[in-house]
């Protein structure tokens, strides 16, 4: 098949999940199925306005549709965000390597994600649940700048009822009862297992810069650190070189997803 053909995909559900995010809920035509693995992401196209990537935000065991969660940031996230329910988009992928499953079995899982990156490791989270007995302890932190700003939230109360988590805001209103300031507080705060843990983090750069550097003066391992990388793919396939790295891999033919001795330390910037 034509990687760089796209299929098409039905519209089939739209949630407002903050005033500038919505998740849309996609089912390919055809009675075809998106099979995928946790990591995957895919390309999204609104004819006559252009193509952008998506994580896949929903269940990896769940076929029958899937879901992307998008901020209205650029002309292509603007037209999907004024996409409704039985409107046709054009669909490429799934892409990109995903999480490392087998290196993370049996081991103590800490997810650490900000903003829109609790996006990058939902499916992560999902196959997680789903599959507790197969993982050690696992934690999940995620900070968002105000409770509006909260995604997905609803998946972190279900997640929540088999990982522990901890979630903070920057800014309170007067209806947040939990814990304000930065995410990384918890690192601090939060009991983190000492050995065999793996560390998972996605968010804005500048958390994934202060989360690595903290890490490693906790004493844990580049190699102990996974990266899901949130940049700007235009092609998908590695082609156009948008998204090449220090090291000459590329984010989306080779990630998104890098354990960190991997990369070149301003790479995860």
């Amino acid at each position: 098949m034509n990687p760089y053909l796209p299929k098409l995909a039905k519209v089939i559900n739209i949630i407002q999940e903050t005033p500038d995010v919505k998740t849309i809920r996609l089912k390919l035509l055809n009675e075809e199925k998106l099979v995928f693995k946790p990591g995957n992401f895919v390309m999204i196209s609104c004819f006559g306005i252009g193509e952008s990537s998506f994580a896949i935000s929903s269940s990896p065991f769940i076929q029958e549709y899937f879901e992307v969660s998008v901020r209205a940031v650029g002309n292509v996230t603007r037209a999907i965000h004024k996409l409704k329910v039985g409107d046709v988009v054009g669909v490429r992928g799934p892409l990109g390597n995903g999480y490392p499953i087998t290196d993370l079995l049996n081991k103590n899982i800490v997810i650490i994600s900000g903003g829109t990156g609790i996006l990058g490791v939902s499916s992560l989270l999902w196959y997680i649940h789903e599959k507790r007995d197969d993982f050690g302890e696992v934690l999940l932190f995620y900070g968002a700048r105000t409770p509006k700003d909260l995604v997905r939230y609803r998946d972190i109360k279900t997640w929540g009822k088999n990982i522990k988590t901890y979630v903070t805001v920057d800014r309170a209103d007067e209806t947040w009862k939990g814990p304000t300031g930065v995410v990384t507080k918890f690192l601090d705060e939060v009991t983190i297992p000492k050995h065999n843990v793996i560390f998972i983090m996605c968010g804005p750069p500048i958390m994934m810069k202060v989360t690595y550097r903290k890490l490693i003066g906790m004493g844990y391992k580049a190699k102990q650190i996974y990266a899901s990388l949130e940049r700007r793919m235009q092609c998908g396939l590695g082609k156009c070189g948008c998204c090449m790295l220090s090291n000459g891999l590329f984010v989306c033919k080779d990630g998104p997803i890098f354990r960190c001795d991997m990369l070149m330390e301003r790479d995860i910037e």
